[in-house]
């Protein structure tokens, strides 16, 4: 081969192995963008499916799968090969929902009763013109009466006292004063039913304060909605704050307590788009139901850090991140949350077979053995969840473990 050849097939190896190398990298950039347009798609039917789809996480009924509290599976009998192979009849019946005997007699014994006694205006014998005489009582029907709320002033007058007999004497006259009932709140006509009704409507029946504005005027004694919210501001300064505090302590005296957040917008706030409602409560099982909610500015882990500073039993949560440097607290994780991650993982057609779609039956698993055990007492439920329930969410971790996976499903399984 001359020198000129050899140049020449130097060249066209250089060549070969820069279109390789080229192609490599062309490989690699092509899976990425398959990557990222499977991530995009996987997105895409997420959003799609929280816009348009169901909002039950439910899942389809895999006819191969059976159901652990299937009664049907344990009330048929066997089938063997000595029984006729004739079609088998299915009778449906409909179910009724039985209704509770005595429940009406039970909820009318706990309302005030009022008895009304109705009698012939004249009680003469048709056939002779004689009085007749009442020969018994009988109970007809009872109803259920709606007494409209109603508004009243109730005026206090203050009766002063002096002795007479100083008068007289010319002596100093002693004065004395009847006690009055103070005002929950100082210069207004407000009382503590008037108070307790807007507080009542407010928080439990979620009636905003315009509409609340409307209902007092219907009463006949309007109340502006700023007066209202004036109300349940100095009502919690003045009350409730001290209440609050007792609570706190007996909530961190817990072993252990949960904690959540979400999104909460405060009116004619203009410093930032949107605050932060927290909850701070106690166990199912605790004595004491405590039930705290405290406004942050944001989602930082600053607001449960200064709330719980002085908390070193369990912390029950979402896995937020904001969560994970709490100084003296063991994080506990919530299996709802990682259900609900593996449910947003499957895709738009899963079968049962799916990894997502077994996360999901895994989890159901798990919360179905341990509602078995709601009924028992605390030291025997701890004893049946270490027995019954601690091998299957082993095993379930160890699943997860073996796992290798991105996108949403990455997200369930990290």
């Amino acid at each position: 081969m001359s020198i000129k050849s050899e140049k020449q097939f130097e060249v066209i190896i250089e060549k070969l192995d820069q279109l390789l190398e080229e192609n490599k990298q062309l490989k690699t950039l092509l899976a990425q963008k398959d990557d990222e347009l499977s991530l995009q798609k996987e997105q895409i039917e997420f959003l799609t499916q929280k816009l348009y789809g169901s909002k039950k996480e439910t899942l389809k009924d895999d006819p191969n799968q059976g159901n652990l509290f299937n009664d049907r599976l344990f009330s048929e009998p066997e089938q063997t090969g000595d029984q006729s192979d004739e079609d088998e009849v299915i009778i449906t019946t409909e179910r009724r929902r039985k209704k509770r005997k005595g429940l009406k007699d039970q909820q009318l014994s706990s309302l005030p009763t009022v008895d009304h006694i109705h009698e012939l205006e004249s009680c003469t014998c048709p056939t002779c013109k004689e009085a007749m005489k009442e020969i018994s009582t009988q109970l007809i029907r009872q109803e259920v009466k709606f007494i409209p709320a109603r508004v009243e002033n109730h005026r206090h007058f203050q009766k002063t006292y002096a002795c007479a007999n100083c008068e007289k004497s010319g002596t100093r006259t002693p004065f004395a004063k009847s006690e009055i009932p103070r005002l929950p709140l100082n210069n207004t006509v407000a009382s503590a039913s008037s108070i307790a009704e807007t507080m009542y409507q407010k928080f439990e029946q979620k009636v905003p304060g315009y509409r609340q504005e409307a209902f007092w005027n219907l009463l006949g004694y309007p109340i502006p909605r700023h007066t209202i919210a004036n109300w349940h501001i100095k009502t919690s300064q003045y009350y409730f704050e001290a209440l609050v505090a007792v609570m706190r302590q007996e909530l961190l005296n817990q072993k252990v307590l949960h904690a959540d957040e979400t999104t909460f917008k405060v009116l004619n706030d203009k410093d930032r788009q949107k605050s932060y409602m927290w909850l701070f409560s106690t166990g199912k099982y605790s004595e004491r139901a405590i039930h705290i909610y405290k406004l942050g500015p944001s989602r930082s882990g600053s607001v449960p850090r200064d709330f719980l500073e002085e908390y070193t039993g369990y912390l029950h949560s979402d896995g937020f991140s904001g969560y994970n440097n709490l100084p003296g607290m063991t994080m506990i994780a919530c299996l709802a949350h990682i259900r609900r991650k593996f449910y947003d993982a499957r895709p738009k057609n899963y079968s049962s077979k799916s990894v997502a779609h077994k996360g999901v039956t895994l989890c159901n698993e798990l919360f179905a053995l341990d509602k078995s055990l709601k009924d028992l007492s605390v030291s025997e439920r701890y004893d049946q969840r270490l027995e019954l329930v601690k091998p299957k969410l082993e095993a379930f971790f160890d699943w997860c473990e073996s796992l290798t996976a991105h996108g949403k499903l990455g997200t369930a399984i990290n």
